[in-house]
């Protein structure tokens, strides 16, 4: 009798855990290298993962943006590329799929920004297109996520995580407003980042990539704390 006790506690137990592993939202760590459309990207990736090549192509799951012929892709293109270009974020990966992804081989995936604690931020990217009108949701039903969960209260793991968050007594949640007034500066904005981006160079003590600190820098492990 205790046998199928102990085989049921084992199931239980790895359920939970793959249940946790398939909602991480830092599986996969890259830098946004180029932005295709307003919702596709192609991003080098940063840490290892067997579904990854060292440069992808990846889209953002259940939210789809007006095609780049347009006058309105064209303004969600601008809007991603001065949110994402060169940026450092992380990428939830949909298990459901063969490997990731979708019939033209891009990774379905849910964007996340990342903090100044190099933590990742609430809301996803891909609700923040849509608040700011430059994407349009389409709940997929046959991957992992749920799109409708992007508008609800960040979930445990990401509350009072981030320094901005205690600072504004919230929630970690990125405030909508500001990311959209930000990118509709456009090439300004682009211009002044670029210029006050700093080279980011191996066992750099001001990297704000977590993937280039050692333990003299104060790095951060990549997951939860």
């Amino acid at each position: 009798m205790k046998w199928p006790l102990i085989l049921l506690l084992i199931t239980l137990i790895f359920g939970i855990f793959a249940t946790v592993v398939s909602g991480a939202p830092d599986e996969v760590v890259g830098r946004v290298v180029s932005v295709v459309s307003g919702n596709a990207f192609g991003i080098e990736m940063l840490t290892p993962d067997a579904r990854v090549k060292n440069i992808d192509s990846v889209l953002l799951a259940d939210v789809v943006s007006p095609s780049t012929v347009t006058p309105e892709g064209k303004k969600a293109r601008e809007y991603s590329d001065a949110m994402l270009k060169n940026k450092t974020v992380y990428l939830d990966i949909d298990d459901n799929s063969t490997g990731g992804r979708n019939g033209w081989s891009q990774l379905i995936c849910v964007m996340y920004l990342m903090d100044s604690d190099s933590r990742p931020v609430w809301p996803p990217f891909n609700r923040i297109l849509v608040d700011s009108g430059n994407g349009v949701l389409k709940d997929d039903k046959k991957n992992e996520f749920n799109a409708s969960s992007w508008w609800q209260e960040a979930p445990a793991t990401f509350t009072a995580k981030a320094k901005w968050a205690d600072e504004k007594e919230s929630t970690n949640r990125v405030d909508v407003g500001v990311l959209t007034r930000a990118a509709s500066m456009g090439n300004s904005l682009k211009t002044e980042a670029k210029s006050a981006q700093t080279q980011i160079l191996p066992n750099d003590p001001n990297s704000t990539s977590i993937l280039k600190k050692d333990a003299r820098s104060g790095a951060v492990s990549i997951g939860y704390r």
